[in-house]
C-alpha cells in the first residue's frame, strides 16, 4: 500500500492502515447501497404480493370478468400498465405486478364451483337421477309413445345436459345409442 501510495503521490505520507482500510470500507458500501425509489418499488411490490398471497387464506379471489374474446392475460397486462404509472414503478416491477394477476386472477366459473362445491356435486347428481328415471319412464311408455318419439325424448334430454356440462356427447350419444338398442332387442 505504502509504495502504491508514493507512486500515485509523491511527497506525501500514505494513511495509516486502519484509515486506508475504512476509506475502502465506506466506499464500497455507499456503491453497493440500493437507491431510495428501488427501495420504495422493493416494498410496493412485496406489499402487493403479500395482498394477492393473503387473499385466499381470507377467502377472497381475484375474479377476471373478463367479456367474449379478451384474454386474461391482456387484461392483466393493461391494469399492470396503469397500476405501475400510478404507483411510479418501472417497467421490470409492471412486468411482477402482471406475472402477479395472471397467477392469481381467476374464472368466475371456476370461483363459483370452488364456492359451491358441494352443491354443484348435488345438482350434477340430481340430473343424473333425473336422466335416469326419464329413461325408465320412457321405456314404460315407449309404445304409447312409438319409438320416434322415445328416442327423441332420451336424446333431447341428453341434449339439455350437454349443454349445461353435466354430460359429455359423447355419454350423451352412448344412452341414447345404449336406448336404441334396446328398442332394437325388443323387435
Amino acid at each position: 500500500m505504502s509504495i502504491d501510495w508514493l507512486r500515485c503521490r509523491p511527497g506525501t505520507l500514505p494513511p495509516a492502515f486502519e484509515q486506508w482500510l475504512g476509506d475502502r470500507m465506506v466506499s464500497s458500501v455507499r456503491e453497493t447501497v440500493v437507491n431510495e425509489h428501488d427501495v420504495k418499488e422493493i416494498r410496493t411490490i412485496d406489499a402487493l404480493e403479500k395482498l394477492m398471497t393473503g387473499l385466499r387464506p381470507h377467502g377472497f379471489e381475484l375474479v377476471h370478468f373478463g367479456k367474449t374474446g379478451v384474454d386474461a392475460s391482456d387484461s392483466a397486462e393493461e391494469v399492470a400498465q396503469r397500476l405501475s404509472i400510478e404507483l411510479g414503478l418501472s417497467r421490470a416491477r409492471a412486468r411482477r405486478i402482471e406475472e402477479l394477476l395472471i397467477h392469481y386472477a381467476k374464472d368466475p366459473k371456476e370461483i363459483a364451483d370452488a364456492g359451491h362445491v358441494v352443491v354443484t356435486k348435488r345438482t350434477y347428481g340430481a340430473l343424473h337421477e333425473a336422466f335416469r328415471e326419464l329413461v325408465a319412464r320412457t321405456e314404460k311408455a315407449r309404445r304409447h309413445l312409438g319409438d320416434d318419439k322415445a328416442v327423441g325424448r332420451i336424446e333431447g334430454a341428453g341434449a339439455i345436459l350437454v349443454s349445461l356440462n353435466v354430460m359429455t356427447r359423447e355419454a350423451a350419444r352412448a344412452k341414447s345409442e345404449a336406448f336404441r338398442a334396446q328398442d332394437d332387442s325388443l323387435t
